[in-house]
């Protein structure tokens, strides 16, 4: 379905399908998704008459109305040295948190629930005054600690993602819980299998796909596990279409957690650099996934590229 819109109005997510009017509009073309501040800019800059946007394939002009960021502001330019250091402690001191729950649930199957939480607590300020640099510094994970690296980025994400979304403290605390112990089940995987650079083939598949069920298992047997929790343990990989695993659920049979604990997963997993593949930038994994019909809540995936709007122009700053 297409849209008109005012050149000021447009952002992050849309798909533009024409330019009207206008004759300084250098550097921009037709059909394309606004995946980049620096498109957006160039979009707002130019003296085109308006805008015309497939709602389909990107984001409406419809959103949550905000009076200011969340957290941080779109005004910063760096990201201090000190903050770096910062946020590389609270890393090392979740590694060492979720080291303990990891072992534990690989060695004994059970999960240390304080441990978790006291992880996600750290994680949870860490994101409220630096989230991408949290996100950001967990970006080039070495082969022996993807696994931890990924669960605290896609903890980190969960919690940015439902301040945005303005759910209360504790349902935040939940989502966090839920990103960091979504993959748990891999730890019952063979490591052999985990780390295979080269394709894998369908049996190896299959088996990789049991991860969501033995996790889910590996949780439940703990007994006092938030029901949201388990949910996205299972469900992580479901799609909107019903094309997912391993329920074949689809649209309002998912959670909103799990819709929530889809996006984050993926976008963590696409910008990270692994050894059979390079990390696709922000800007690509945005396309990727806005290309990926049914396979997203098109709805939270428009919020979620729209809060992290004002983080991406956030570089390091020199030592």
């Amino acid at each position: 379905m297409h849209k008109r819109i005012r050149r000021h109005q447009v952002r992050l997510g849309m798909f533009v399908e024409e330019l009207e009017g206008g004759t300084t509009a250098a550097g921009l073309r037709r059909g394309f998704l606004l995946s980049t501040e620096l498109e957006v800019d160039r979009v707002r800059a130019s003296n085109v008459i308006s805008v015309l946007i497939d709602v389909q394939k990107g984001c409406d002009i419809a959103g949550r109305t905000r009076d200011a960021p969340p957290f941080g502001s779109a005004a910063r330019s760096a990201i201090t040295a000190a903050e770096t250091r910062a946020v590389s402690r609270t890393i090392d001191q979740t590694k060492h948190l979720l080291a303990g729950v990891f072992t534990d649930a690989r060695m004994g199957g059970t999960v240390a629930l304080g441990q978790a939480e006291e992880a996600v607590e750290k994680i949870a300020s860490a994101v409220e005054h630096n989230p991408i640099a949290l996100i950001g510094i967990s970006r080039l994970k070495k082969k022996d600690e993807y696994t931890f690296l990924h669960s605290i980025a896609v903890s980190g994400l969960m919690v940015h993602f439902g301040r945005w979304l303005k759910l209360d403290e504790r349902a935040v605390q939940i989502l966090g819980l839920s990103g960091l112990l979504h993959d748990i089940g891999k730890l019952l995987l063979p490591k052999g299998l985990l780390n295979k650079t080269e394709r894998l083939d369908d049996q190896e598949i299959a088996q990789i796909r049991t991860h969501t069920r033995r996790g889910y298992d590996l949780l439940s047997a703990n007994g006092d596990v938030d029901e949201t929790v388990l949910d996205v343990c299972l469900h992580h990989h479901e799609h909107a279409d019903g094309g997912g695993y391993p329920d074949r659920l689809r649209g309002d049979q998912l959670s909103m957690p799990v819709r929530i604990a889809a996006i984050c997963d993926v976008y963590d997993a696409m910008t990270t650099l692994r050894p059979y593949k390079r990390a696709w930038t922000p800007a690509e994994t945005v396309q990727m996934m806005f290309g990926s019909r049914g396979h997203f809540d098109r709805e939270l995936l428009c919020e979620f590229v729209e809060s992290l709007e004002p983080f991406l122009r956030l570089k390091p700053s020199s030592p």
